[in-house]
């Protein structure tokens, strides 16, 4: 187990060297094709202006990757939260708090001494919200 996470930590170094040193490469081919008709600190500049916007273009597009996650999330959380009965649980909750504190109790004591049961109801419950 040991060997096998040190050869997976080699091949990662290995990886991550080899990408260095091929953007390394082209940003030095870039400056080397731009010098001679700019001059070294105009080659320069253009280079950093290339990585910048490299670097700006993969930052919006993880940003768009990162706001369809969460976009995706809602409409998860939207869709569970209309598939239970909620209306009927807020009125119990309403009319009978006590009732439903000494409820909630029990269920707490009964989800830490048993938590398979709970999984298993949990797993009922889930079919029953998948097939409305």
């Amino acid at each position: 187990m040991f060997d096998r996470a040190v050869s997976r930590i080699v091949a990662i170094a290995a990886a991550s060297g080899a990408a260095v040193m091929a953007v390394f490469a082209a940003g030095f081919s870039l400056y080397a094709l731009i010098e001679p008709r700019v001059g070294a600190a105009g080659a320069a500049a253009i280079v950093a202006l290339v990585a910048a916007l490299i670097v700006a273009i993969i930052a919006l597009f993880a940003t768009f990757r990162a706001r369809k996650r969460e976009r995706e999330a809602q409409e998860a959380s939207a869709d569970l939260a209309h598939s239970l009965p909620v209306e009927l649980l807020g009125d119990a909750v309403r009319d009978r708090p006590l009732v439903t504190l000494a409820v909630t109790l029990v269920a707490g004591a009964l989800a830490a001494r048993n938590p398979g049961l709970v999984r298993d109801l949990v797993g009922i419950a889930a079919r029953f919200t998948r097939s409305r």
